[in-house]
């Protein structure tokens, strides 16, 4: 599938290019404050994964599925020139899916946004629940979207999040949700799993895997498991961010990448 995606800093292809993808529920644009300042050297491409923001609709949500839309989107945007690939929570599982995958020549060097290369628990059936439960036929303003969300979800933070994907038809004003709910349904053991039979047993080019401090998903423990993946792994953490740390400290993340892109 081609992926809807954005360009900065198109000038400084020769500096190299920096593809950034987003996770669950996300868009390309929640990446455009960062993507710009790193426009200021680098040739830096953001996108849309597939069921989500501007790219195309499939019933297939699978990791593999996902690393082959951005083995395509590399391929069109890279001039043959492996890449710098940034990866959070679902964007950067699939980035490792690709990085682990016969197609690994594409990548340059790996970042993994707040994500490790295991299994969850987490269960986001009660924010598919809310979401199908909106009735846009009642509503005219996504403010309004955002209040009917709140019975299943209770964190304000996370209604504005999925609030971001709704959008409206210019012609007849009608709010419809602009990401595939269904098949991220029937995928999300998919989505929160990770998958087996992956083609190279690891990667051996630079990774660096940022995680949020106040989060949990990249747990110590599961070092060995990632080291054994990505032996030239590295790992850094933000302070007072959780497991959106690009929206909560958008300074110190652009930082980070700033320091191992220009290592």
């Amino acid at each position: 599938m081609k992926l809807a995606h954005y360009a900065f800093g198109e000038e400084n292809r020769d500096t190299g290019t920096v593809v950034i993808l987003h996770g669950l529920f996300g868009q390309a644009r929640n990446w455009t404050a960062i993507a710009r300042r790193l426009a200021e050297k680098y040739h830096v491409v953001t996108a849309d994964l597939r069921n989500h923001g501007r790219s195309g609709w499939d019933d297939d949500m699978r990791y593999a599925a996902m690393a082959d839309d951005i083995a395509d989107l590399i391929g069109d945007v890279s001039g043959g020139v492996p890449v710098h690939l940034v990866g959070h929570s679902m964007g950067g599982k699939a980035s490792m899916v690709l990085a682990l995958s016969t197609q690994a020549g594409l990548i340059a060097d790996l970042v993994v946004v707040d994500i490790a290369p295991v299994a969850y628990d987490h269960d986001y059936t009660g924010y598919i629940r809310a979401m199908r439960a909106v009735d846009f036929g009642a509503l005219t303003r996504r403010a309004e979207v955002e209040d009917a969300l709140a019975d299943g979800v209770p964190d304000k933070g996370v209604r504005q999040f999925l609030a971001q994907n709704v959008i409206t038809d210019k012609d007849s004003g009608q709010m419809a949700w602009q990401v595939n709910i269904d098949a991220m349904a029937r995928h999300l053991p998919d989505i929160t799993g990770w998958p087996d039979g992956l083609a190279f047993p690891s990667f051996d080019r630079d990774v660096l895997f940022i995680a949020g401090a106040n989060s949990h998903y990249v747990d110590p423990k599961d070092r060995d498991h990632i080291k054994s993946l990505f032996p030239r792994a590295a790992f850094t953490s933000i302070k007072n961010a959780g497991h959106w740390v690009h929206a909560e400290k958008p300074e110190a993340v652009l930082l980070t990448l700033s320091a191992f892109l220009n290592r």
